[in-house]
């Protein structure tokens, strides 16, 4: 075997493991660990509308650490409980334990009357999953910042809130989609 050809079989399998390492930290000996989309399900509804209620979203973790979702008071929901419609949420996630993850996320807010940006939501997120990563529970803490005009938004990356999280999370389940 000539010189260069080790150094391009080695380049390789370098380039593997380093493309693997990833989906090996969201992985574990049950399957793909917390990778994966769900059916989510905002409990904190139930104060208003009573025991078994819930307003359904959509949650992604991707092997790569980003996130996505949408539920469904991102456009629709009775405007007295729901003040604002509500972009996509994107960010990132991370495992905090052995069935645990964390997340920050950011989704942006709208005027229903204008369409306009009225505020940014910085969320954190911490859920705790069974053993097979089939369920999940846990609770989000949501951070809000306002916006003068929809030009002049504070930087929710580097700027505190105006209105800061709650001691006390919204708490959410998690079902895998299969």
């Amino acid at each position: 075997m000539t010189k260069s050809r080790m150094i391009v079989g080695v380049v390789c399998v370098l380039a593997a493991v380093l493309l693997a390492a990833p989906l090996l930290a969201a992985a574990d000996d049950d399957g793909p660990g917390a990778t994966g989309s769900y059916l989510f399900k905002f409990l904190g509804v139930q104060t208003f509308f009573g025991p078994g209620t819930f307003v359904p979203g959509l949650a992604t973790l991707n092997a790569d650490g980003t996130l996505t979702s949408v539920t469904g008071s991102d456009e629709a929901g009775p405007s007295s409980l729901f003040l604002v419609k509500n972009s996509a949420v994107h960010g990132t996630w991370s495992k905090t334990g052995p069935r645990s993850v964390g997340a920050h996320a950011l989704y942006l807010n709208f005027s229903p009357a204008t369409g306009e940006v009225v505020s940014i939501t910085k969320l954190r997120i911490a859920a705790t999953f069974d053993k097979h990563f089939q369920t999940a529970t846990g609770d989000f803490f949501m951070s809000i910042y306002v916006c003068p005009t929809f030009v002049t938004c504070p930087d929710p990356l580097t700027t505190a809130p105006t209105v800061p999280e709650p001691s006390t999370g919204q708490p959410f389940t998690l079902e895998r989609i299969r």
